[in-house]
């Protein structure tokens, strides 16, 4: 496809180089230092003007015969401008905008609209699910197909589970096991596997059975009371979801001004005005006492600090977003596991975007790691065959069927049928494979 990209900021930047790698791709930005950086790094074509200009852009759609225009300015106005002119331009072309403010999310429509993105509300989402599920250190959700898919440490406070076969866990209904991360190890075949403390542990199911699965673990301390650091679009947001589920929620937010306005569209979250880097305030706000602390504000090192003092205070968990790739071993490395990338969170919001909802592709932290599903041919070598009696290639694990909506978590008895969608996860697969054993074309590129 031809995608234009208007707006090269952090979320513009993380857009063009997920799509780069699969379609020829213009950026458009009128910073020019920017623009060569971009230019220097990724496989695009640059054009250094005003993208909300209506004759810039009539002339980049034309010129690149744009299937696809996504505005990431700065501005919500101006993407939504921007996303109106290119329909005017070209009725057919598809648009998505970045929205930051939820006051500009209209509804999507041919004539405004085809889709929006937002990243601070996406994070919130994922933040606020995370700070619910105590024994999480991940969380997607594929709403097209109404599944989660999470994944779960196992610690000594686990001793239900630990030693257990994996086979032998008595999982809720409507889930399953994908696969046992055992430092770098994945273990996909992981039926006999015992587990041991340090593992962790890959589930895909219903929203409902991850949280059974999650109790079912054994949960040491239940999180009722939370700490947000930074009351930004997602730290505001966050408390929203955190208070209509009538839990206890403290905000932090240095700015005055926008502690009013908080004061304003929260009902029960206490605000506090206030940095969360300030150790005399935590301790005096008893940040010790939070169940979670969520550290939401724009900038990584005030996140990693807060949160290395929440856990210094007894804080029990620690939720944390960051911007910079580069900082996600730094988290990890400081022993604070549960983050939130503003990079997989975009690249998975584009993706779900770009592609047909049957597809349902989701990019984890490995590279060659992806969930996605495929529909079954009659004609396929699986076709009529129980799941036992077929050897998929190896790194690919049959996680569900989805047949007439219902969700089938198979067993060695179930039996492939036409135009079944097995939900796959693979990881460094052979595509050719897979294709020859489905007998179907998969595109599992964005």
């Amino acid at each position: 496809m031809n995608i234009i990209v208007v707006g090269i900021g952090n979320v513009g930047y993380i857009v063009t180089e997920v799509l780069s790698q699969y379609h020829d791709v213009m950026i458009i930005d009128n910073d020019k230092v920017t623009v060569e950086k971009v230019k220097s790094l990724l496989n695009v074509s640059v054009l250094y003007e005003d993208g909300s200009n209506p004759k810039v852009l009539r002339s980049a759609i034309e010129r690149h015969h744009a299937d696809i225009v996504i505005s990431t300015t700065a501005r919500d106005d101006e993407n939504l401008l921007i996303s109106m002119l290119s329909k005017m331009i070209k009725p057919e072309i598809k648009t998505i905008v970045r929205i930051r403010n939820p006051d500009f999310a209209i509804e999507p429509s041919p004539q405004t609209v085809d889709q929006i993105i937002s990243p601070e509300i996406m994070m919130a989402n994922k933040m606020a699910e995370l700070a619910f599920l105590e024994n999480a250190v991940d969380y997607e959700s594929i709403e097209a197909m109404d599944l989660g898919l999470a994944l779960f440490e196992v610690t000594d406070d686990h001793k239900d589970i630990i030693g257990k076969m994996s086979i032998d866990i008595q999982k809720p209904k409507d889930c399953t096991i994908v696969a046992i991360y055992r430092g770098d190890e994945i273990i996909m075949e992981h039926e006999m596997t015992a587990i041991h403390v340090g593992d962790m542990i890959r589930v895909l199911g219903s929203p409902e059975s991850i949280h059974a699965f999650n109790d079912m673990m054994g949960v040491k301390r239940p999180a009722n009371e939370f700490l947000i650091i930074g009351g930004g679009v997602a730290g505001s947001q966050t408390a929203r979801l955190l208070e209509s589920r009538k839990r206890y929620v403290k905000l932090f937010e240095s700015d005055r001004k926008r502690c009013t306005e908080l004061a304003k569209e929260l009902t029960s979250t206490v605000i506090v005005n206030g940095s969360g880097v300030d150790p005399y305030l935590l301790k005096s706000e008893n940040a010790g006492r939070a169940d979670v602390i969520i550290a939401s504000t724009d900038v990584d090192e005030t996140n990693l600090l807060s949160g290395l003092m929440g856990k210094k205070l007894g804080a029990y968990k620690i939720v944390s977003r960051y911007s910079m790739v580069e900082y996600e071993d730094i988290f990890e490395y400081t022993g604070i596991k549960t983050i939130v990338g503003n990079y997989r969170v975009v690249a998975n919001g584009v993706t779900k975007t770009l592609i047909s909802n049957d597809k349902a592709i989701l990019k984890m932290k490995n590279p060659d790691e992806l969930f996605f599903t495929v529909t079954v041919n009659p004609r396929s070598a699986v076709c009529n065959e129980h799941t036992g009696d077929i050897k998929l290639p190896k790194g690919c694990r049959l996680t569900c069927l989805i047949r007439n909506n219902d969700k089938i978590y198979p067993d060695m008895y179930t039996k492939f049928q036409a135009n079944d969608r097995a939900v796959l996860y693979t990881y460094n697969v052979n595509k050719n494979k897979l294709e020859k054993m489905f007998g179907t074309s998969i595109d599992i590129d964005v």
